[in-house]
């Protein structure tokens, strides 16, 4: 995710004097976070490097449906956009850019405010615009007719401001586009730091010399105390310059408008497409580049800093550039993914193994939900699969829909044959005794026989997970989720679940998302409830827990339960406010299971009549070792883990060597679960877990002292 990423948005609901249920933006990404800025003054004393990026060659096509999160580091030079499936609505292929209101940390700008300022960029890699090589060397020149296209789209969904997808910009908000090229000129890049681990105090005013060049040092901004992370500058790096035009903007606009404007079809496309001749003599050299860029502003009233949120969303999607194009070249020869056909299961996105595995008939859909568009201007001959495969790969189930015509989308809309839009889905998954499994739902649709002109497009896949948690949410939040009363402090919300076998609840797990000035920092009631005639009835737990955030990837926070909760039957998990604050909770707009969310402002509980799902997560079954990070702080680090960050290795150098004959090293993720297992060694491969923090635990078999340490995996 944008090193840890993300685009979230806003849809703000009108309050009135009444009590009621809101939808809030989301001030940042936490996931986007995990490496937050120290406030210190960088004194620089030399320059040791110079990065240049190799130039691309004609044609550049990206459709964003390669990756997730970043955008794709062979075609894009920055992190700034989000990579999703989420955002759009009808899109031209699966995967788009979204561009918002927060940085590459996942934080409002720091030069954002209620006026428009300069947000997120997109911007490509050096493309060659001097020469093509294929299929004989040849110079480029204005009269070859270059021309670059890409579709784009306002955020902000349709509907009812309970129903939309995001924030759509303001008429004052922008989206950009600038063609720059090479100067011959260098200029600052970036400075590059390294994490140190302090082994010592220092103060504000101290200097702490870098690791990798002692000419090289920091003013500490802030007292630093001993084990606190430190980023030391190792390096300034120089890039050669470019010089960017504007060439073409978009006023911000709702999404009815921008349908109203370009007579748009609710039943097709819902993107317009820009057709932009490169004329201009001064692009065609080797180092031309375009990028994106958006202005937005924040909405919020002074006196509720909580809705100061990421706002003003634009989607972009298939870009190309190339030469012998006309400005009637729009049309695209592919078939393709609109949208991910996501989850197998009937009520939920995942849930645990034990609940499932004896009760598939009664938690499988009958259907899926498949959109297939065809970009091209003539009918095609396509043919549509899907396969279901175990953790190794080996498949345990398929689907052939066989070959049918599909109509161009922009005259017919999107695949209506329904053994390719709505295919049964009959694959049972095997039983075992495993405490978990993981599946994969691999979908196929492409041109028939070899005229497919791009593959990217035609696979998409979704992991079927059942570990030890329920989610009704996909893990991507679009808005953030509060209870509002006007009468009182008292508030409260709960999610309802229901178990096909009794079972033990051992956590909650929460998406809970920064706002201005920290707001959401407070204490509150985490809670469950028995259930009473499909409501939340008796309080059989309930703890005062301060607020926490993740900094794992797409992370919740994970509470564990001071003691196992028997439950059975129907049972609800959620969290009582005493006091007049707002707790903001991820909101994921694409899931809609509002008939399990009841929310509390007096003596009744209400259903909620907002579409989409607060992320709220119950963790059941035997227990596991909860790892808790404010007990990882006060340990003495008698063992060095290094490279931290890692990326496929970690080495741990312990103080006392002899130790290591008799230790036991575990690693955890952050909601507890173990990774990893085995005696002592210097060396452990961490090639196979993904980006995020973990906690790694040294068992003394003989003396019996448990330590742990964190450490983050980051690629």
């Amino acid at each position: 995710m944008r090193r840890v990423i993300l685009c979230l948005c806003i849809t703000l609901l009108n309050i009135s004097a009444y009590s009621q249920e809101i939808l809030t933006g989301l001030h940042s990404n936490t996931q986007m976070n995990v490496f937050q800025k120290h406030l210190f003054q960088l004194q620089q004393k030399k320059v040791q490097s110079f990065i240049f990026h190799s130039s691309l060659a004609l044609p550049f096509t990206e459709d964003f449906s390669t990756s997730i999160g970043y955008p794709d580091t062979a075609l894009w030079i920055d992190n700034y956009a989000f990579i999703n499936q989420s955002f759009a609505i009808n899109a031209p292929s699966f995967g788009v850019a979204t561009l918002d209101a927060v940085d590459q940390y996942g934080k409002i700008y720091e030069h954002a405010g209620q006026t428009a300022f300069s947000a997120d960029t997109l911007t490509s890699k050096p493309i060659r615009l001097d020469s093509i090589f294929s299929p004989l060397p040849k110079r480029l020149t204005p009269s070859d007719s270059v021309y670059f296209s890409f579709f784009y789209q306002p955020g902000g969904g349709l509907g009812q401001p309970w129903n939309r997808l995001g924030n759509a910009p303001e008429s004052t908000d922008s989206l950009v586009l600038e063609f720059g090229y090479y100067t011959g000129d260098t200029v600052l890049a970036y400075y590059t730091y390294r994490l140190y681990i302090a082994d010592t105090s220092f103060s504000i005013g101290d200097t702490i010399f870098s690791m990798c060049d002692p000419s090289l040092f920091i003013i500490a901004g802030i007292n630093y105390k001993e084990g606190d992370s430190i980023y030391l500058p190792c390096d300034s790096v120089l890039a050669l310059e470019s010089k960017w035009k504007h060439v073409w903007s978009s006023a911000g606009m709702t999404m009815e408008a921008f349908i109203e404007n370009y007579s748009l079809d609710t039943n097709k496309l819902l993107f317009r497409q820009v057709m932009i001749p490169i004329t201009d003599s001064v692009f065609f050299n080797k180092g031309f580049q375009f990028r994106f860029r958006n202005y937005a502003s924040l909405e919020y009233n002074e006196n509720n800093p909580t809705w100061a949120s990421n706002v003003d969303f634009w989607n972009i999607d298939y870009v190309r550039l190339d030469r012998a194009r006309t400005i009637n070249d729009t049309v695209i020869d592919d078939v393709a993914f609109s949208k991910n056909p996501g989850s197998v299961l009937a009520n939920y996105q995942a849930m645990p193994w034990s609940q499932f595995k004896n009760n598939q008939g009664k938690e499988l859909v009958k259907k899926l939900k498949v959109k297939l568009s065809n970009l091209s201007e003539v009918e095609k001959n396509t043919s549509y699969r899907y396969v279901v495969t175990d953790d190794k790969d080996q498949a345990i189930g398929n689907y052939d829909g066989g070959s049918y015509n599909i109509s161009p989308v922009y005259s017919h809309g999107f695949q209506t044959y329904n053994p390719h839009s709505s295919p049964d889905y009959t694959t049972n998954f095997p039983a075992n005794n495993n405490d978990s499994a993981l599946f994969k739902i691999v979908h196929i649709f492409k041109e028939a026989g070899s005229g497919d002109k791009n593959q990217k497009n035609d696979t998409i896949v979704f992991e079927q997970k059942f570990y030890n948690y329920f989610a009704y949410d996909d893990g991507t939040p679009e808005s953030g989720y509060t209870v509002i009363n006007a009468y009182s402090d008292r508030t409260a919300m709960a999610m309802g679940f229901k178990l096909h076998q009794d079972d033990t609840l051992r956590a909650i797990a929460m998406y809970i998302n920064h706002v201005l000035n920290n707001e959401n920092d407070f204490q509150f009631t985490l809670s469950v409830w028995a259930d009473s005639s499909n409501y939340p009835g008796k309080l059989i737990y309930h703890k005062v827990i301060n607020q926490e955030y993740s900094n794992e990837l797409y992370g919740l926070q994970h509470y564990y339960l001071s003691e196992p909760v028997p439950i059975s039957g129907k049972f609800y998990i959620g969290y009582q406010i005493e006091t007049k604050n707002y707790l903001n909770v991820g909101f994921d707009q694409n899931c809609n299971a509002s008939e399990h969310v009841y929310y509390k402002t007096g003596k009744y509980w209400e259903k909620s009549f907002l579409a989409g799902i607060p992320m709220l997560r119950p963790y059941i079954g035997n227990a596991w070792e909860p790892v808790a990070i404010n007990d990882i702080e006060e340990t003495r680090l008698d063992v060095r883990i290094y490279p931290n960050p890692a990326n496929d290795k970690i080495q741990i150098n312990l103080s006392d060597p002899m130790q290591g004959n008799d230790l036991r090293i575990e690693i955890y993720s952050l909601n507890g679960q173990k990774v990893y297992n085995g005696n002592f060694t210097n060396n452990i491969d961490v090639s196979n877990l993904k980006s995020g923090f973990y906690i790694l635990k040294t068992h003394n078999t003989k003396t019996k002292e448990i330590r742990h340490f964190k450490f983050i995996i980051q690629r």
